[in-house]
């Protein structure tokens, strides 16, 4: 699979745009719509002259595509587009090691509309800025489903007790 118009959307609005470097939370220089390296491989500084809108755009695309082609080689079952947009946006934020590695992927690789995956998702949380968009990306996982009450009321419980 790979991401969609939608997909790229949210991803960057989730992101944001900075032109010049900055530091993220996690105190690692970053630019653009939160890359931390180059399509060349080198590493964001803090040193580095500010992007130009279109550079910007173009690791804005290129960087989420190669995040989206991990994502898919790790998943084994069928997943929505809405699902798929949501993968790579985490793995985005938590990088591929933190994906790989994760409950939620376990949980996915068996039934990926397994509701405990909503838990799995509300795992990583490290500040308010990360929780806001964990929430954002369970309710963007479960879109289809939260049309059913249980499962809307469950997602619900999820982010009012691990996301709020």
């Amino acid at each position: 699979m790979k991401l969609n118009e939608a997909g790229y959307a949210k991803l960057h609005q989730r992101e944001g745009l900075r032109l010049k470097p900055y530091l993220d939370t996690e105190g690692i220089a970053t630019i653009g719509f939160g890359n931390t390296y180059y399509l060349d491989g080198r590493k964001v500084t803090m040193k580095d002259r500010a992007l130009t809108t279109t550079e910007a755009k173009e690791l804005g695309k290129v960087i989420p595509d190669d995040f989206a082609k991990f994502v898919d080689s790790k998943l084994k079952k069928t997943v929505t587009q809405d699902q798929f947009n949501a993968l790579v946006s985490i793995c985005y934020n938590i990088g591929k090691t933190g994906f790989v590695n994760s409950t939620m992927l376990r949980l996915i690789n068996i039934d990926p509309n397994d509701i405990k995956i909503a838990d799995a998702i509300a795992m990583w949380r490290k500040n308010e800025e990360v929780r806001s968009r964990r929430a954002n990306e369970l309710k963007q996982y479960f879109n289809y489903l939260l049309a059913n009450e249980p499962t809307r009321l469950y997602i619900d419980k999820v982010i009012k007790s691990k996301l709020t």
